[in-house]
């Protein structure tokens, strides 16, 4: 069993629900709906497309909503794109339908105020597009427009991305166009909100806030870390979200990109010691959008992430608009379980023990540490979880167990939330009255996974009372 979840962008190049079907077939653990992206008729659409894959697929899998954040992008051209030549002059203006190779519109047209207000500061700041694959050099600010000097060019896209490296943009975090993104998002399925350009725990509190407000207490939020604002307030961002992304993607382009290896692995390990989960995103296995195969240099990159202790790996472009989208989750399936197999977690191990945030429920977090040492001392092959609210198996896994971690909870909901923890297989089951009808429940379904088998030894977290929502606070050894 890979323990390490797969999460793939929906775009173009996997949209079908055939296509949605043969990649939940081939591992994938959470769709991923950018709302960057796309009209609301269109993601209507999608999201419906999703929900009838994963009915028919019988699986249990996430949808994750994906926000714009406080970004800026360019806006759309009337051939789809333009190609900018290196020494050329290319404007960015507040207000363009539709760009051609002389310029085009922006995402936040107040940039151009911003950039107006301190026009000879404003002057030689670089401006780099599409995760750093072209920059601009700007040239001169006017009332209506930046021109800029192309530095170095490409073929510019709708609606990509612009990072400033060093500049600061005074933009709310939660801005209208979000509210209704989230809204609309949430009320078509979306069960955890991925929340872009964090940079400060007050940014995740403020949606924190907007998400309860509309009746979505349950959303779980990830904080997306993708400049240095967000790095340099990683500890309390981590104590606010549910979750953390390693955007690598504009990190690489707002921060040196040196500095982005040892930034992911202390992202990766702050977040296991605290019991959060944590996604590995950006170019993982990138050659796949046009190449049948990985890179050697990308095996070895997915294979890292894995031996820090990532929760997930993501795919971005090689999903959404590759031409090989389910060669790439078989691809990560395949890296993922052999990099687990492979037994390089004895200093995550070793981490774990030493900088572990206590649970702030006592019983539980000991149970949890108990049952690991139990299980490997008495040759387990998997641990039993009954939750009610999937905390238990969260905590579970904190400590990153080397078997199976087998979650029974009795809500749909619960078992999806349960897509993006590391090292856990969900199942619904049924309400019962008395703790040994739970627990029997819980060993039948455990054998339906294929997991376990009869006679297999395993260890079983329950409740000793008779109603199946009161707290764990039982661990027992069982033959199946």
């Amino acid at each position: 069993m890979r323990k390490t979840k797969i999460v793939c962008t929906i775009g173009p190049a996997c949209n079908t629900k055939e296509m949605l079907l043969k990649m939940i077939d081939a591992g994938m653990n959470v769709a991923r709906v950018n709302m960057s992206h796309g009209t609301y008729d269109e993601l209507e659409k999608l999201f419906a497309t999703i929900k009838e894959a994963i009915r028919e697929s019988g699986k249990n899998v996430s949808i994750l909503l994906d926000t714009k954040g406080p970004e800026v992008r360019v806006g759309t051209f009337k051939d789809g794109g333009a190609k900018l030549e290196e020494g050329k002059t290319f404007s960015l203006f507040k207000e363009c339908e539709q760009g051609d190779q002389n310029g085009v519109g922006l995402s936040f047209p107040k940039l151009v105020d911003l950039f107006y207000a301190e026009s000879a500061k404003a002057v030689g700041r670089e401006l780099l597009l599409d995760d750093g694959i072209i920059s601009l050099v700007v040239k001169e600010v006017k009332e209506d427009r930046i021109v800029c000097t192309v530095n170095k060019g490409g073929m510019l896209k709708n609606r990509k991305s612009i990072n400033i490296p060093g500049y600061y943009i005074n933009m709310p975090y939660v801005s209208a166009q979000d509210r209704k993104d989230i809204e609309f998002g949430l009320k078509h399925g979306a069960n955890v909100v991925a929340a872009s350009f964090v940079r400060t725990h007050e940014d995740v509190r403020t949606l924190r806030d907007f998400i309860d407000s509309i009746g979505f207490e349950y959303v779980e939020i990830i904080a997306k870390i993708e400049n240095q604002s967000g790095v340099d307030d990683m500890d309390a961002i981590m104590d606010y979200a549910d979750g953390i992304m390693v955007a690598r993607g504009d990190m690489g382009v707002e921060i040196p990109f040196i500095k982005l290896p040892e930034i992911q692995k202390t992202l990766i390990r702050k977040c296991v010691a605290r019991g959060k989960y944590v996604i590995t995103a950006t170019q993982m296995l990138e050659s796949m959008t046009t190449a049948p195969r990985p890179t050697r240099a990308e095996i070895s990159d997915v294979a890292n992430a894995v031996y820090d202790g990532t929760s997930a790996v993501m795919l971005s472009a090689e999903s959404a608009a590759g031409k090989y989208p389910v060669e790439s989750v078989k691809a990560l399936d395949a890296i993922c379980t052999e990099a687990e197999n492979n037994g390089e977690f004895t200093a995550l191990h070793e981490y774990i023990e030493a900088h572990s945030v206590k649970d702030k429920n006592a019983i539980r977090g000991s149970i949890c540490k108990a049952a690991k040492e139990i299980a490997a001392e008495v040759g387990a092959k998997a641990i039993i979880v009954e939750s009610a609210t999937g905390r238990v198996a969260r905590a579970m896994v904190h400590f990153r167990p080397d078997v199976p971690v087998i979650a029974v909870v009795t809500s749909q909901l619960v078992c999806r939330k349960l897509c993006l923890n590391w090292g856990v297989t969900a199942l619904i089951g049924e309400e019962k009255r008395t703790s040994d009808a739970i627990t029997k429940q819980a060993m039948e379904k455990a054998l339906s996974t294929g997991l376990v088998h009869k006679g297999d030894t395993v260890v079983v977290l329950s409740s000793n009372r008779t109603c199946p929502t009161s707290s764990t606070d039982s661990l027992n050894i069982r033959i199946l």
